[in-house]
Formats: structure tokens, sequence, C-alpha cells
């Protein structure tokens, strides 16, 4: 039987771990849920860059942070991810953040047709003033971005090659964002808005005469089954969609110091490996198309130029006239690439 002492020392010891474990700021074994849209495949280098950071995280922390995935959309819509995050009911996303636009308005311009040319300038974004002015309001909203992922966007059609706005006309075409429709609407195409998943089905029925979709999206939804041509971004591409890692503000200030240094640090040292793969998603999508008996050609400074002076000319000035508190944003961005 326990004497005084020993029961009152028990009873101590037992009192410090509960207050221990009820404490903030004392890190505890957690599991946090990583939602994204595409297929768990380790072949696309979006998803093979999630999976090194949740493996990093996991051997960094000891163990303490295990990531589960849930793919497909199995946890929740694509379109509906910004809000999870904001409610905390997801934790991680790998999450196109234009889907947020309807949400936070100034993320319509990491979409905006004609800004970008290459991915070398998409990158050196990520540390720019307007980069930062944006990924606030993401914060205030509630999710912040831990590691940066690109992806460029090609076309592919099924009549003709689309290379410059003339091949539009009179075309049922997918646009990339809601400003690049706007513009290919003015060159008298006819727009269609789906998610990447339904564009298979549209092509094969011929419903879409072209598509404009990331790179991996080509691949993952195997667009190139369906397609007779493809302008491929590898050179130049006329819009990129940014997918970064982001992490719930809910969850965020859930973690200690050192589980959010964890996080940050293995998001940014996954960066540049992104970016090479990017640039090899761009080859290898071309690739499959090309396998399969497409067309594939690439895009040409000339004709970028082209598409540029078709969004200088209606949707910039769309965009201002629907954002007139961020046309100033949008000016402080394209002063980066005179």
């Amino acid at each position: 039987m326990a004497t005084g002492k020993s029961a009152l020392a028990t009873c101590c010891i037992a009192g410090i771990a509960g207050l221990m474990a009820a404490a903030p700021g004392i890190a505890q074994g957690i599991t946090l849920k990583l939602a994204h849209q595409w297929p768990q495949a380790e072949s696309d280098y979006v998803i093979a860059t999630a999976i090194k950071f949740a493996a990093e995280v996991e051997k960094r922390s000891n163990g303490d942070i295990k990531i589960q995935f849930f793919p497909a959309e199995s946890l929740v819509k694509a379109s509906n991810t910004h809000t999870a995050l904001k409610n905390g009911t997801v934790d991680l996303a790998i999450y196109p953040y234009i889907y947020a636009a309807g949400a936070i308005p100034e993320m319509n311009l990491i979409l905006m047709p004609g800004i970008w040319k290459s991915h070398d300038d998409v990158f050196a974004f990520r540390t720019s003033e307007p980069w930062k002015k944006i990924e606030a309001k993401a914060q205030d909203y509630g999710f912040k971005t831990l590691s940066w992922i690109q992806i460029s966007g090609g076309v592919a059609s099924t009549k003709v090659p689309i290379a410059s706005a003339a091949d539009v006309a009179g075309k049922k075409v997918r646009a990339a964002g809601k400003y690049m429709a706007y513009a290919l609407q003015q060159a008298q195409a006819s727009t269609v808005s789906m998610p990447s998943s339904e564009n298979y089905s549209a092509m094969q029925l011929g419903l879409l005469d072209g598509v404009w979709t990331s790179s991996s999206s080509f691949g993952a939804y195997r667009l190139y089954e369906v397609s007779k041509f493809y302008v491929s971004p590898e050179k130049y591409s006329i819009y990129y969609t940014i997918d970064p890692i982001a992490v719930s503000m809910k969850t965020w200030n859930k973690l200690t110091p050192e589980q959010q240094k964890i996080l940050s640090e293995v998001g940014r040292s996954l960066e540049q490996e992104a970016l090479e793969g990017a640039r090899k998603e761009d080859g290898r999508v071309a690739k499959l198309f090309a396998d399969n008996g497409a067309t594939v050609s690439q895009m040409t400074l000339q004709e970028w130029n082209q598409w540029h002076d078709l969004f200088q000319k209606h949707a910039f000035p769309k965009f201002k006239q629907d954002n007139p508190s961020s046309a100033a944003l949008l000016d402080e961005i394209l002063a980066l690439y005179k």
C-alpha cells in the first residue's frame, strides 16, 4: 500500500502530466489531414512534392507530426477547399489558389493571363512585395502558404491548333480563369466553365473544341487521349497556376512554435525541387500528347506577345473595373516584368 508521501507524489505527477497535456505550446502527437483534387500518383510532381513534405515533416518531428492524405476530392470538393481551410475542417491542402478568388479577389491576379512568360518569372514572384500583400489577404481569410508550387498551362484542341487569338473565333473553349475567359470572348470564342475533371468527356463528346488547363491536369485527366493538337508551355506560357501546400490558420495557431518551424522549413526546402519538377512536367506531358498521336508545338515569343496584347487590351482593364481597390496591385505586378 502506498504511503501518504508516495500517494501525494503520485497525485502531483499525475496532475503535472495533465497540465502539460492541456497547456498550449506543449508538443503533442498529431495527425494532420491533407486534401487535394488529384489522383495520388507520385508520377505527378505536385503530389510527389507533397509526399516528400509529409515524410520529411514526420522525420524532423520524430513522428510527432503525421500527415494523412485525402486525394481526389475525397474529403472536400476542390472548389470548397478554401472554406474548409478557413473552418479548420481541413488542416493542409494542395490547392489551386484561384479557387479562392470569390472570397479573396486578389487571387485572380495569380491566374491573370499575359503577366509571366516563363517559370523563372513566376518563381521570382513568390518573394515579391505584391505576393506578400496577396499572402497577407490569404492569412487574414484563414490559410497560409507553406510551400510554393507552380504549374504552367498549355492548350489542347480537336480541330486546329490554338496558337493565336484568331484561332479561337467561333470555337467552344474552356478558359483558365474568368479574365482569360473574358478576353477570349472578345476574340469571338464561346467559353465554357467546368472543373478539370469534366474536360475529358466534354472533349470526347465534342462539347469543347479546346481546353486550357495546367500540365498536371492534362496528364492526370488523360486529355491527350481525346485531343489532336497541343500547344506546349515548355518555352513560354500565357498563364500559370499557383498550387501551393497551404495550412489552415486554425490548425497553425494550435501548433507549437517548434511544430510551426518544422512545417515552414520543410515547405521552403522543397520549393526549388518543385520548380524543377514543373519544368520536367511540361516535357513529360508534351511527350504523352505526342505518343498518343497529337501534333505538338511550342509557343513562340512572338505568339506570347500577341496573346499579351489581347489580355492587356481586355483582361487587365476588366480586372481593374471589377476590383478598383486592387487596380494598383495589378499595376505593381506588371511593373515587375517591364
